[in-house]
């Protein structure tokens, strides 16, 4: 069931405690999903059920919170707030969903889903000073590698440390890291060697099984002996494709008391994390950065231009958009963002769309792809294997201006 926050005037345990079911609004603004906020678990003991419901619902506005801010903010920007207590947190939320509710006596167990409203946390982390980010990637496909070179596998149960990736849950985070299943479909179109060797045609097939558009190579080699604690792990990573990062190569050292399963574990946590902080670093948005451009949009037909408009409304740095211009063959366009342009033209590559300046000319803006081209999923959602771009269909020219 949703619940919303219906008056500023309610107070949390009015609202927790007595809201009946509400109509799950449609999303407002770019890119709403990404401060939608699922898989937060409660579990509280208090003297009765309705007051551990109560305190439940509560610590969940906190916790979902937290997770929201460590997805737009990266690590240095998020050191700098400090907890907000549930009452505070309420007038950022547009609304929660509770699911597999249990109840005793004194016990509540649930799990939650929070809507939060985009602009008022915009305001919020703009009142604050605080850089974000806020535009979803594309899905990634994880090739995670397991031994030294000459040795090393992708594939089979002796790879511990794709078992290690494929046991992590979605994190919900700006970037959707994929493990591949394993299965012969995965076997044939790539290998560890190939995998290393940096072979196109291989890495592309495995991220179109995936309806992805970069994969991330990740080699951990295992040195010393995990049964006597002595254990090491080296992790080389990197993200090849249109968004190419160089590798990043980490040494972790066996805890006391730690196993290999946790030790690698660790490990592709911090890889992750690490994948999620250097996209955000390269799509910041930086308070009082709003500006706007020009752009020509070639098309010739009505529905080509509703999929230009409706996948821009997906561009999270996009604000506003106008149509200035248009013919039967063209439509200008001003879009009003924030960041600069060469955010914007990865944020548009997201929503596949392509924006590109050419001299002489200005700005263009074009489709990838037709009216079904594979887009980014929300944070906390995994797409199908096997996703696939395809055609659109229409006829039309747009007929008038319109602005957005």
């Amino acid at each position: 069931m949703w619940i919303r926050r219906f008056s500023g005037a309610l107070v949390l345990g009015s609202l927790l405690a007595g809201a009946g079911l509400a109509v799950f609004a449609p999303d407002a603004g770019a890119g709403s999903h990404v401060f939608t906020v699922r898989g937060i678990a409660v579990d509280v003991t208090a003297e009765t059920a309705a007051a551990a419901r109560e305190t439940a619902h509560a610590e969940g506005h906190v916790k979902a919170m937290e997770k929201l801010l460590a997805r737009l903010l990266p690590r240095d920007e998020l050191t700098l707030l400090r907890q907000l207590e549930a009452r505070e947190v309420l007038a950022y939320v547009q609304d929660f969903q509770v699911e597999d509710e249990r109840t005793s006596d004194v016990r509540y167990l649930a799990n939650l889903t929070f809507r939060f409203k985009p602009e008022p946390i915009r305001e919020f982390l703009r009142a604050n000073g605080l850089q974000h980010a806020e535009t979803m990637s594309k899905p990634v496909v994880v090739l995670p590698i397991f031994g030294a070179e000459g040795e090393a596998g992708l594939w089979g149960e002796t790879n511990l440390w794709w078992a290690a990736w494929a046991e992590r849950r979605a994190g919900g985070w700006l970037v959707p890291l994929i493990v591949p299943l394993g299965d012969l479909g995965d076997l044939m179109a790539i290998d560890a060697e190939r995998a290393l060797g940096g072979d196109a045609e291989g890495l592309g097939a495995i991220a179109r099984r995936y309806g992805a558009q970069d994969v991330l190579i990740t080699q951990a080699v295992l040195l010393g002996d995990p049964e006597s604690g002595g254990a090491s792990l080296q992790v080389g990573s990197a993200r090849l494709g249109r968004y190419a990062q160089q590798t990043i190569i980490d040494n972790y050292v066996q805890n006391p008391a730690e196993t290999l399963q946790d030790l690698l574990a660790r490990a592709a946590a911090a890889v992750d994390a690490a994948v999620q902080e250097s996209w955000k670093q390269s799509n910041l948005l930086r308070p009082g950065s709003q500006r706007s451009i020009t752009v020509t949009v070639p098309v010739a037909r009505l529905a080509d231009w509703l999929e230009v408009k409706r996948r821009l409304k997906d561009v999270a740095a996009v604000r506003r958009t106008a149509v200035t211009a248009l013919s039967r063959s063209k439509t200008e366009v001003a879009i009003t963002f924030v960041g600069d342009e060469e955010q914007l033209v990865l944020a548009m590559a997201q929503s596949d769309l392509n924006l590109a300046l050419y001299p002489g000319i200005g700005w263009e803006l074009q489709l990838i792809g037709g009216a079904s081209a594979v887009a980014a999923p929300g944070p906390d959602q995994q797409p199908a294997a096997g996703a696939d771009s395809g055609a659109d269909s229409g006829a039309d020219a747009p007929s008038e201006p319109a602005s957005e």
